[in-house]
């Protein structure tokens, strides 16, 4: 009789255990949330690398630019869930009879959308000048503009940078890289802040000067009314989004478009059989047989790897940059940023 009462309450207890193994999996929708969200953000984040780095090393080789932008990200999950108890209730004192079984499949199916970048959003996407209110935001939100200006301004006041792209080639004026180097000292010291504006669809910009100010941003501000015409005195300048200025009150800029900007970072691409040059390209591609080790970001083209070295900072800060003003010229709306849906009940 003891026997059988324990074996009963051993039963029980399967059905039970059977029952808790697969009600353990209700939640499994909203536990993979946390999951799904890394390795998708991880693998875009990737992957929209790898895409940008393919394009310029495309240009370099004479192709057209192509980009596809991920719209959607949908992952559906099946559960399907099998359990079967078989137990004896008065078997002989010596017998093992009984047994509990089940099963639970996972079944994952994901579906990616993709959206090519062509026709009116490739124009506004590559080939239109970047905002320039967007490259002066960034200045005031902190970014370098010793990073930001050789990257994405043409010129400064018809103080030219340099192109060496064929399609966009221009010579710099060899002050240039001085007249962006007192910018910055005067944005590090914030002794010139600018200041962007919106009012509806349009911006403008103003950049002041501050009233107190050290001998070093006394002779910066002296160089730059000297060099790019600048009145002193007028307290706030206009920044115009020209080649050069109307007025002593202006300060005119030019920005490149993303094509032109691609075109830039491509002339830094190691070419099999040209050996590396010392021109200071604003970022350097390598290439080889082999893959990478220790890249920022590689990819592979023609049979050939093209990569980033992850040791290269001032690369990897270009890249990023990049990456950032990519995003900023795409003004397609919505319909440009991913949609990741994950069901989780």
């Amino acid at each position: 009789m003891a026997h059988r009462e324990a074996r009963t309450w051993l039963a029980a207890g399967m059905a039970g255990g059977l029952v808790a193994l697969l009600a353990g999996c209700a939640s499994l929708g909203a536990a993979r949330v946390g999951i799904d969200r890394t390795d998708y953000t991880e693998r875009l984040r990737q992957s929209e690398k790898e895409q940008l780095l393919t394009n310029i090393v495309a240009l370099r080789h004479g192709d057209a630019p192509m980009f596809l932008g991920v719209t959607s990200v949908i992952s559906q999950y099946t559960r399907e869930s099998t359990g079967e108890l078989h137990a004896a209730i008065t078997p002989a004192i010596d017998s093992d009879a009984g047994a509990i079984g089940g099963a639970v499949m996972l079944r994952e199916t994901p579906t990616v959308t993709y959206t090519p970048v062509t026709g009116d959003r490739f124009s506004r996407h590559l080939l239109a000048p970047l905002p320039p209110a967007a490259v002066l935001a960034m200045m005031e939100a902190g970014w370098a503009s010793d990073l930001l200006f050789p990257l994405a301004v043409r010129s400064i006041n018809g103080v030219g940078n340099i192109s060496r792209a064929p399609l966009f080639e221009q010579k710099a004026d060899e002050d240039f890289m001085e007249v962006v180097a007192a910018l910055r000292r005067l944005q590090r010291s914030q002794g010139l802040a600018v200041r962007v504006r919106q009012k509806e669809e349009t911006f403008s910009a103003l950049a002041r000067v501050r009233p107190a100010l050290s001998a070093q941003e006394e002779a910066d501000l002296q160089y730059l009314s000297e060099r790019l015409g600048i009145q002193r005195g007028v307290g706030e300048l206009r920044v115009v989004f020209a080649t050069y200025p109307h007025d002593p009150g202006e300060l005119a800029i030019a920005t490149r478009s993303m094509f032109e900007i691609l075109m830039e970072l491509s002339q830094g691409v190691e070419m099999e059989g040209t050996p590396p040059s010392a021109e200071p390209y604003l970022v350097r591609i390598h290439s080889g047989t082999a893959a990478p080790v220790e890249a920022h970001v590689a990819t592979q083209f023609r049979g050939r790897w093209y990569w980033i070295d992850g040791r290269d900072e001032g690369s990897k800060q270009m890249f990023l940059i990049t990456q950032i003003m990519l995003s900023i010229a795409d003004t397609g709306g919505g319909s440009g940023s991913p949609l990741v849906t994950i069901p989780a009940g």
